[in-house]
């Protein structure tokens, strides 16, 4: 064996050693740096606040099927809430369902506000009312969701 193979042979056993200490203190650093203890995972912030959220929600079956009014609010011992919906389509009537829920002045839930869905037939191009009572006086806000009928 001549000097240069030698010399080649140390080389390349000196770069195994570097390559095996630098995986080793790779591994001992990943290791060391782990989190053994599992909290719970928290959630996102939802980007769309309840001050911009949408006062009338549609399914995506719909979108761009029906149109909305200005809503018709009217506040005594309890809110009142009329939404004028109509359906764009030329040909056919389309069975929907919608429901208005209410909240209270803190944005939560009003006692009684979830409204059971009701089922709707909406004719093409002809206008149709959403009405709904609340059923607690310390309702102050509103949503209404509208879905294909189920």
């Amino acid at each position: 064996m001549g000097l240069h193979s030698m010399q080649r042979g140390q080389r390349f056993s000196s770069v195994v050693a570097f390559g095996a200490v630098l995986a080793g203190g790779l591994a001992a650093s990943l290791l060391s740096g782990c989190n053994t203890v599992h909290g719970p995972i928290s959630a996102g912030g939802d980007p769309v606040s309840r001050a911009n959220y949408p006062r009338v929600t549609v399914d995506p079956q719909l979108a761009g099927w029906i149109v909305v009014d200005q809503p018709v609010v009217a506040k005594t011992d309890v809110l009142k809430v009329t939404v004028p919906v109509r359906l764009t389509s030329d040909n056919s009537a389309s069975n929907v369902q919608y429901r208005i829920l209410f909240f209270d002045a803190s944005g939560a839930p009003a006692r009684g506000g979830d409204m059971n869905w009701t089922f709707l037939n909406l004719p093409p191009r002809d206008q149709r009312f959403l009405v709904a009572n609340s059923m607690d006086s310390d309702a102050a806000d509103w949503r209404c969701e509208i879905r294909v009928a189920r």
